[in-house]
């Protein structure tokens, strides 16, 4: 159950683990679930996988995936309401999937 004030941070990184620049997109824990929950119902299995309380760490090929996972979220006009935030996300996941060098992503509560 998400508490008020809670947020969940998604952020893709670029470069090393000592040397990196990275992008991030930050939303309530609230609209986390709710995109969750409409993954989950949809039978999307990466992204009903995720959980704010369980830090992941995903690779370019799962970003990717999560990124497609977004975009099928955004097709499905369940969530008009957070239009935005999917969008957010899908760039954040699509510009670690994207790079030519090492690249992660870190899904994580804060």
């Amino acid at each position: 159950m998400a508490r008020a004030g809670e947020s969940v941070a998604i952020r893709s990184f670029r470069g090393t683990r000592r040397a990196s620049v990275y992008r991030e997109h930050i939303l309530s824990e609230n609209d986390f679930a709710r995109i969750v929950a409409t993954a989950t119902a949809g039978s999307l299995p990466l992204l009903s996988s995720l959980d704010a309380y369980a830090p992941r760490e995903l690779g370019k090929a799962k970003a990717k995936r999560l990124a497609d996972e977004i975009t099928d979220v955004r097709m499905s006009g369940e969530l008009p309401d957070l239009d935005h935030e999917l969008t957010a996300i899908g760039e954040v996941a699509r510009w670690c999937a994207r790079a030519s060098d090492d690249a992660w992503m870190k899904i994580e509560g804060r």
